[in-house]
């Protein structure tokens, strides 16, 4: 029997606030270590569900506790060697600090700041991957899926 192929699930999240996206800033060691940027996103972990990664990712990479509104879009990734299956959230901060402390436990965080729908969109040289531009343009034509189209399946 051959080895069984596991694709990536992630997921990410739009948050706005006052009309300005939240992004985290990077060091993209794939691009030489050049700064990219992109919604607080990540890999769910084993035993965890969907939404449970979405809020701890928001949390690690933010600092801060969020509530997710709905879902924004799947998105079906194949590249290179790999696929990637992205779920976007739409979110928002469960209290809006004046500077953020991300608990990101990889450390590759550099900064976390708002950013209005211009700069992302003219930023597009800077995304840490398309998916970026994908997720946004969805969230920002309305696209949204309520919650409870998401059934956890508990043992």
């Amino acid at each position: 029997m051959t080895e069984r192929f596991k694709p990536n699930s992630t997921v990410a999240l739009i948050i706005e606030h006052e009309g300005k996206f939240l992004m985290v800033e990077e060091t993209n060691d794939d691009q030489g270590g050049r700064p990219v940027f992109g919604m607080p996103s990540g890999h769910i972990e084993a035993r965890e569900s969907i939404l449970d990664a979405a809020r701890r990712e928001g949390y690690e990479e933010t600092g801060c506790e969020v509530e997710l509104t709905a879902l924004s879009g799947i998105y079906d990734y194949v590249k290179d060697y790999e696929t990637i299956e992205r779920f976007c959230f739409a979110a928002r901060l469960k209290s809006v600090p004046e500077s953020f402390t991300p608990r990101d436990p990889d450390h590759e965080i550099r900064n976390v700041r708002w950013y209005s729908k211009d700069e992302i969109m003219e930023g597009r040289a800077n995304w840490r991957t398309r998916l970026v531009g994908l997720c946004m343009e969805d969230y920002l034509k309305g696209q949204r899926i309520p919650l409870s189209a998401i059934h956890i399946v508990l043992p």
